[in-house]
């Protein structure tokens, strides 16, 4: 078996990710322009501070049941938050990835390193929001 350097594959990985991403968000940036806002509000209420803290208009308040419906329909907001999460999970995907390659080298140490490191991971994106 052929012995190749694992952080080309990461580092291939990550560029990949983040060019999706950006592509995405980008996107979703220009749809945002074009069609005049998305999701039910306007390009002026959007950028409006005041309005969008009294309405929710905000990362937290975008349900992810919806960003596959709201791609669909092409909706702005949808691919910057699809983008967004794309984003985070590009580098959860990283992590695993580097758990693979230690458990098959057998390197228990920084196998219950990266374990810890993708509890604390998914313990900020899951359990901290609900709290704040």
């Amino acid at each position: 078996m052929k012995n190749f350097d694992d952080t080309i594959v990461i580092s291939h990985f990550l560029r990949g990710g983040s060019i999706l991403s950006v592509i995405f968000i980008f996107t979703g940036v220009l749809l945002l322009f074009i069609r005049n806002g998305g999701d039910g509000f306007t390009l002026q209420q959007i950028a409006s501070y005041s309005y969008s803290m009294m309405h929710g208009i905000d990362s937290k308040n975008i349900p992810t049941g919806y960003i596959i419906q709201g791609l669909i329909q092409l909706d702005g907001i949808y691919f910057i938050a699809f983008g967004l999460w794309f984003l985070i999970f590009t580098s959860i995907s990283v992590v695993i990835i580097r758990l693979v390659w230690f458990a098959i080298g057998k390197d228990m140490k920084f196998v219950i390193i990266t374990i810890v490191v993708l509890f604390n991971l998914f313990f900020a994106m899951l359990v901290v929001p609900s709290l704040l």
